[in-house]
């Protein structure tokens, strides 16, 4: 018998490191998956707490009238509101600059796609047309990143160089 075939020490040593070379590829693939999927549904979930932040601040506005009422006066005239009111319009400026700013952070770094961003950047384009919120964030701007801060300040330039103050809720008809 010639045509034996006969497995010495040394072949199955090769083998065996064949399949294990195999076993670590396969393996890393897997691994990258994982991670490749683990970093979406993180993603995911930011953007999500992002805008449930959001929406949490626009239902303040919405659940009190108060605040509402203070919102609508200030972003027109924000040196015409009492003490009082002053303080309910810059926090609640403070809190829409806040979830905007955190748009503009995860867009900027890669977590939030261009389609969800540019809707959220409109949105900040609008409210810095209003007189109230351009001197709201002349209170509060140095309490953001300087990336924001550069960005909204370059905003509210274009917005003064327009003159158009926006009626995003319909007041001025």
């Amino acid at each position: 018998m010639t045509g034996e075939l006969r497995m010495t020490l040394e072949n199955m040593f090769y083998i065996s490191q064949t399949v294990a070379a195999f076993a670590i590829v396969v393996s890393l693939l897997f691994v990258g998956l994982e991670v490749r999927h683990s970093n979406l549904e993180s993603r995911h979930r930011t953007i999500e707490d992002t805008l449930q932040n959001y929406r949490a601040a626009r239902l303040s506005l919405i659940d009190n009238a108060d605040v509402a009422r203070v919102w609508i006066s200030g972003l027109h005239n924000f040196t015409a509101l009492d003490a009082a009111d002053k303080v309910r319009f810059l926090l609640t400026a403070d809190n829409l600059f806040n979830n905007l700013q955190s748009f503009f952070l995860h867009y900027r770094d890669g977590r939030m796609p261009r389609e969800l961003y540019e809707p959220q950047r409109a949105v900040l384009d609008d409210f810095l047309g209003y007189p109230g919120c351009q001197a709201a964030w002349d209170f509060r701007k140095n309490y953001f990143h300087v990336a924001f801060r550069t960005s909204v300040e370059e905003r509210i330039a274009a917005a003064r160089s327009s003159r158009l103050v926006p009626s995003l809720y319909g007041e001025g008809r």
